[in-house]
């Protein structure tokens, strides 16, 4: 039918004849125009609750890992001289969201457990906010706050995803199991930019703390410890290349302080330890193949107190250590992977097997799906520097050998 084919059927009422007519056209045109698929979504978020927007802009992953330790002598992340261990495993929660306007915070809950030394250990292992505060096309100054992942090397904020690390294990002279929790994550402010060129990036972290006091770590390293509480930290980093196909280099200077009790007081009662680290990182990678090796020295210093009250040097000469790693990374398909690593681990000083540890390894990964991972390696190890003292209170063999397995698991 017509518009106006009703007008003449009104007779004298056709005012309102006029005004029919017309609506009868403006339905018609809106029934006539295309919606499109962008205004569609925009009404139905104008109609979605401030609730519904934030909880699908919510991103998660977690994860879980059984490993398997054999070593023919010594204890090794697990209860595993001359024996096949099952002590090991890992589990995590991540957790990223936005808060307000460009504000988002991201957090990890993690469980793991070692040995039968060592209690389950469920913590947070970071919880901060990120701010942009300055944002071009290649330019970008951010602030974070909370607890947040130590940039320490190339790959200490990953360490904890099976996925994102090339071993069971990590390369002990750079990413000590020793002290994992004390150096994975400090509570404090962040500063971090960064600027592209063409391919590569230039960035740049610094990152004021309070570091994580480890009570269990402190006494692998200070055996009278106790109650031991982080003073202050600072870590700056610098950064240049590119993340694949390409170089990229980093420095990382790392200088923690803690605060300590020593019981029994008899020679001190109370001080102070402090390290300071550099490590030097390069990484070339392809799409088949990746080279890495990192390069650390580092210094440890003990300033004790006396009952009495007195400074003194607990111990006079400062320890420092020289270590290193190298490993070559070769892909054979997007299933299939394998890596060859020397790690060296040495302070300087009289030789013991106390004080070193040459770590010679080789390892395959195979990933079916985006999913699963399965991985096995075997090391042959000479020294026990990089051993938890809590696990081998017996006399530890110099030389010897370990294999491990890991299944894992992601969402």
């Amino acid at each position: 039918m017509a518009p106006f084919a009703s007008v003449a059927r009104f007779g004298r009422f056709g005012r309102f004849a006029r005004l029919a007519a017309c609506a009868e056209l403006a339905l018609l045109c809106v029934i006539n125009t295309p919606v499109y698929g962008d205004e569609v979504e925009s009404l139905a978020q104008s109609q979605t609750s401030p609730f519904v927007q934030w909880a699908s802009d919510i991103q998660w992953d977690a994860f879980v890992s059984q490993n398997m330790i054999y070593t023919s002598d010594n204890n090794f992340l697990a209860s595993s001289d001359d024996t096949v261990s099952f002590d090991n495993w890992e589990a995590g929660f991540l957790f990223n969201a936005s808060v307000a306007n460009e504000i988002r915070f991201s957090g990890q809950l993690l469980g793991r457990k070692v040995s039968e030394s060592s209690d389950e250990d469920f913590r947070v292992g970071y919880a901060f906010l990120t701010l942009p505060l300055y944002q071009q096309a290649d330019t970008t100054l951010g602030a974070r706050l909370g607890r947040i992942r130590s940039s320490f090397g190339f790959y200490n904020e990953t360490r904890d995803l099976p996925h994102s690390r090339t071993s069971v294990a990590m390369p002990q002279s750079i990413y000590f199991d020793k002290t994992r929790n004390s150096f994975y994550s400090a509570d404090g402010v962040e500063l971090y930019a960064f600027h592209d060129f063409s391919d590569y990036r230039l960035s740049y972290q610094f990152f004021v703390s309070r570091p994580v006091a480890d009570e269990d770590e402190a006494r692998e390293t200070l055996q009278p410890v106790r109650k031991l509480e982080g003073d202050h930290a600072i870590l700056a980093k610098v950064g240049f290349g590119k993340e694949f196909d390409g170089p990229r280099f980093a420095i990382t200077y790392y200088r923690p302080q803690y605060s300590f009790d020593v019981s029994p007081a008899i020679l001190v009662s109370d001080g102070k330890l402090y390290s300071e680290s550099i490590v030097t990182s390069f990484e070339y990678n392809q799409y088949q193949w990746s080279f890495t090796t990192e390069y650390l020295r580092l210094k440890n210093k003990v300033i004790g107190v006396k009952p009495g009250g007195m400074a003194t040097a607990w111990f006079e000469d400062p320890g420092y250590a020289e270590t290193y790693y190298a490993q070559f990374v070769w892909r054979f398909n997007e299933h299939w992977e394998s890596y060859l690593r020397h790690d060296n681990s040495k302070g300087r000083g009289e030789r013991t097997s106390l004080s070193y540890a040459y770590d010679t390894s080789l390892g395959v990964t195979f990933k079916p799906d985006d999913h699963w991972l399965l991985r096995a390696e075997a090391h042959y190890i000479e020294g026990t520097g990089t051993l938890l003292i809590r696990d081998n209170t017996d006399q530890r063999t110099e030389y010897w050998n370990a294999v491990l397995a890991q299944v894992a698991y992601k969402w």
